[in-house]
């Protein structure tokens, strides 16, 4: 399909938008320990939140599936940000479970609004796929980055509440955007792309790759999602400084995925990826074993640095799949959202039974020697996979 310019405006429209996509993505982190501060809720409390949110993003990815064919992108886009904005301007309710309904709209947003967005990238830039995704994902990275700065300048005005009512203004006005926008011929193409489910016939490398997917996802969205609150209750003073934590944790994520282009010209992705799982890994030790609120800020950029490079190696396994891609990629994506529901919940949960947050982050450091393991046994570099 040849895109025409009206698929480049709407595509043009939805990667700026996808940098508040990032922020509503992330800023659950940063800004949870001020909602259980308010709320007095316990750390299995708060873990309710990730968990509700990612719940609603595997929703959202399913709902996704079937909207997308029916109505196309610009709808299906559309109702992401509104389903966001609404979900947003929750969290400034009152009583702490009617926020987290809030999350769970908002989740749900995110769930239809990443794979649709992500398909639309891919759909209008069949030459240069892999550099339209990356800038996407820049985006996206950008708005994980930015966000705990907003955050925090909103803390030391005492306008969080304000923050949220802008931020959701802000994805309103990209829904009004995109009620302008055109669609062109996406909607065929993805028809035609969408059509002839089969059953896989190769289910353990179906099963590590949905492992992979699962773990990449559950180990980012729980350091993400409680490195502020680690970091504020380091036991030297800190300030409000902790609210930027999650930014070097994300800042490293993006700009390792800034270099990894390079990385590859010169490497294997299984080797980069075994590298990087190195790094990560240790990166994660340190958050288990340190207390100074310097090393588990160092630590947190470590730790999103090494994980740059894992994700996107891992999406691209997918193409072994040949023909079977995009039929795999769905339940790849809502493996990956449900590994973003149950690893920061159980943190939350392990630390408020052994009172120690350092302990609950056992899990996810667990679960990046599991997600080495896997790349060491299922990522061979050079074969493509018979499903």
């Amino acid at each position: 399909m040849v895109p025409t310019n009206h698929s480049r405006v709407l595509a043009r429209v939805a990667s700026a938008g996808f940098v508040l996509t990032g922020i509503v993505n992330t800023f659950l982190g940063p800004i949870l320990p001020v909602l259980a501060a308010q709320w007095h809720l316990s750390d299995s409390q708060s873990g309710y939140f990730f968990a509700t949110q990612f719940l609603g993003t595997i929703l959202g990815v399913s709902l996704s599936s079937v909207l997308l064919p029916l109505r196309g992108f610009r709808f299906s886009i559309g109702l992401a940000y509104v389903l966001m904005a609404v979900g947003v301007r929750g969290l400034a309710l009152p009583e702490w479970r009617s926020a987290l309904l809030a999350t769970l709209v908002f989740g749900l947003g995110l769930g239809l609004g990443l794979p649709a967005t992500n398909v639309l990238i891919s759909s209008v830039s069949p030459g240069r796929r892999a550099s339209a995704l990356s800038i996407l994902n820049f985006c996206w990275g950008l708005g994980a980055v930015l966000a705990p700065f907003a955050l925090s300048i909103a803390m030391n005005q005492n306008h969080v509440t304000t923050f949220v009512s802008l931020l959701s203004g802000l994805l309103l006005l990209v829904t009004l955007t995109l009620a302008f926008a055109k669609e062109g011929d996406q909607l065929r193409s993805y028809k035609q792309s969408a059509g002839g489910q089969q059953v896989f016939s190769n289910w353990p490398s179906v099963a590590i790759v949905g492992g992979m997917f699962f773990l990449y996802v559950a180990i980012e969205s729980s350091v993400g999602g409680w490195i502020a609150t680690l970091v504020e209750r380091a036991p030297s003073g800190v300030g409000r400084t902790w609210v930027l934590a999650p930014s070097l944790f994300w800042g490293g994520l993006l700009a390792g995925r800034g270099i990894v282009p390079l990385l590859l010209k010169r490497m294997r992705e299984r080797t980069l990826a075994l590298a990087s799982l190195v790094v990560a890994t240790t990166g994660m030790c340190v958050l288990v074993l340190s207390s100074p609120w310097q090393w588990l800020t160092a630590a947190g950029l470590v730790v999103g640095f090494g994980l740059a490079a894992v994700f996107p190696i891992t999406i691209a396994l997918l193409s072994r799949f040949q023909e079977r891609e995009k039929r795999i990629a769905g339940p790849m994506f809502a493996l990956a959202g449900l590994g973003g529901t149950t690893m920061p919940w159980l943190v939350g949960a392990i630390s408020t039974s052994f009172g120690s947050l350092h302990t609950g982050l056992i899990a996810p450091l667990l679960g990046s020697g599991l997600l080495l393991w896997l790349h060491v046994i299922g990522n061979d570099g050079d074969q493509h996979v018979d499903a």
